[in-house]
């Protein structure tokens, strides 16, 4: 089993909460919120999508 980053572990979880119906809106954005804070001190996420990060782009 390969392990997730912790943004792709939060966004699988929402998308599972979405699919059983669940309004997660405030959660995504607010997820969104926490993401841009910790690229701005450094944390070392990495926003862009996984296709550009992985073939460089």
């Amino acid at each position: 089993m390969q392990h997730k980053s912790w943004p792709a572990l939060c966004e699988s979880l929402l998308d599972r909460l979405e699919t059983m119906g669940a309004d997660t809106a405030t959660e995504r954005a607010e997820f969104g919120v926490l993401m841009v804070d910790c690229c701005i001190r450094g944390c070392g996420a990495d926003l862009r999508p996984e296709g550009d990060a992985e073939d460089g782009d």
